[in-house]
């Protein structure tokens, strides 16, 4: 099937906002409220947090044009099973456990806070390395790497037209680094849904030289309202975190204390929005109305 010119790509799926959205008449709508401001707005989730083409590849090959878009609809498709497990069984089955190591770094990679973050990167004189890293294990050694085809055009073209090829290799990396992570399931106090943002996947990043993510980063991610996922490495060497001690691929509800760091985690990482679940028309000094 021929793809429209003109595609409408979000930036958070809409499978994931509807989790935390409404149904508003035959719209679904999600209530936001916008860093800065002190009242929540009412969004409709089919033009919340997207934009035209924003994931297009400049490409004569028609199949990698819409590539970043169509390997973002495959993973999301999956999004909703990850949840059936935690109902239905209380864990992960091995698929969804290995989905949501997919997942996550497909939501760093179209977030706008990462995404600028890393065009910064590639139109700086830093690109060279920064490519290296992400690309490396795509070449037997940085040498042969420079022989590569996918690695000459990002190297040899500027930022605004390479941002979406960096951001497909920056997610394969992400991936094979948090592929060693483990699991832990945190579930939401009764009346305190998880909070989630347009940046929903927290990164407590720890960096050297060669690496953007080590063995002692942390990874925090609300699934939906009820369960957030913790990822750490089990052989770090910060064991400063009480949750790196809870039990892998278990839901563990959390303590007032535990709730109120994490919504407090949850709250700063947002790029420009805050997203509660429900329908929430609140301004803030203001009591919510009954």
């Amino acid at each position: 099937m021929k793809q429209p010119i003109n595609q409408n790509q979000h930036k958070v799926p809409q499978v994931y906002l509807k989790q935390f959205g409404y149904l508003f008449g035959k719209q679904f709508k999600v209530s936001v409220l916008k860093i800065g401001e002190k009242f929540t707005q009412q969004k409709s989730i089919k033009s919340f947090l997207a934009e035209n083409n924003i994931y297009d590849i400049d490409s004569e090959v028609p199949e990698i044009e819409r590539l970043f878009e169509q390997l973002n609809c495959d993973i999301e498709t999956e999004y909703l099973h990850i949840i059936s497990d935690l109902e239905n069984s209380g864990t992960l089955s091995d698929k969804s456990y290995a989905v949501l190591l997919q997942l996550i770094p497909n939501f760093i990679a179209r977030s706008d806070s990462w995404r600028s973050m890393i065009y910064f990167l590639l139109d700086s004189d830093v690109k060279t390395n920064f490519l290296k890293i992400i690309c490396a294990h795509r070449a037997e050694s940085f040498e042969d790497l420079e022989t590569k085809d996918f690695y000459r055009v990002m190297a040899d073209n500027p930022a605004n037209e390479i941002i979406n090829r960096a951001l497909l290799f920056f997610t394969e990396y992400l991936i094979r680094r948090v592929g060693y992570f483990e699991i832990v399931i945190l579930k939401s106090q009764e009346g305190k849904p998880w909070f989630t943002t347009d940046n929903p996947v927290i990164v407590d990043n720890r960096t050297k030289k060669f690496e953007i993510m080590t063995m002692d980063s942390e990874l925090y991610f609300p699934i939906n309202p009820k369960y957030l996922a913790y990822l750490h490495f089990k052989e770090a060497n910060d064991k400063e975190n009480e949750l790196r001690a809870l039990e892998t691929n278990k839901i563990h509800t959390v303590t007032d204390q535990q709730n109120w760091d994490l919504q407090q985690l949850i709250m700063r990482n947002a790029h420009n929005y805050l997203i509660i679940e429900g329908e929430l028309k609140y301004r803030i000094g203001e009591k919510e109305e009954e």
